[in-house]
């Protein structure tokens, strides 16, 4: 005997989103520099007005790239190297007056990668103090936290 009942009919429309290409999936990376040793005018005090000191700085830069797909393409990272560059050519460009300053404008100078989410950073004089290993600020800025 056949059933007379009827089935419900479904019709279902959507549109399937494929996953991203590897290439273009973007990950959180954090690179990272420890105890960058620089030699910048900064200070104060008329003793540190003309003599360089030693300042530590460390650094946590987390971005937002893809992987890189070959050996070669370096366009999607930060280097290390440049930033170390780019942090001693801050600390020597004029006179720092207080290591918040110094913290600051590299945090700044990080952030304006569009790629970077997230910058901690440490500056630490080291012979400021006879008492102490090192005397400085820590500071973490994040992108949504920076005007631009």
């Amino acid at each position: 005997m056949l059933s007379t009942r009827k089935e419900p009919h479904f019709s279902v429309d959507f549109e399937y989103d494929e996953p991203a290409p590897s290439n273009q999936v973007k990950h959180t990376w954090s690179i990272v520099i420890e105890d960058l040793l620089i030699q910048c005018k900064i200070g104060v005090y008329p003793h540190e007005m003309n003599n360089p000191q030693d300042v530590l700085i460390n650094l946590e830069c987390n971005y937002l790239a893809a992987l890189p797909q070959s050996n070669t393409d370096t366009s999607q990272i930060l280097c290390y190297a440049t930033l170390a560059k780019d942090i001693e050519a801050i600390a020597n460009k004029e006179h720092i007056y207080f290591i918040e300053n110094l913290a600051e404008t590299i945090a700044n100078h990080c952030l304006e990668d569009v790629r970077v989410q997230k910058v901690k950073i440490s500056a630490m004089k080291v012979n400021a103090l006879d008492a102490a290993k090192a005397v400085g600020v820590k500071i973490t800025r994040t992108r949504h936290a920076k005007n631009f």
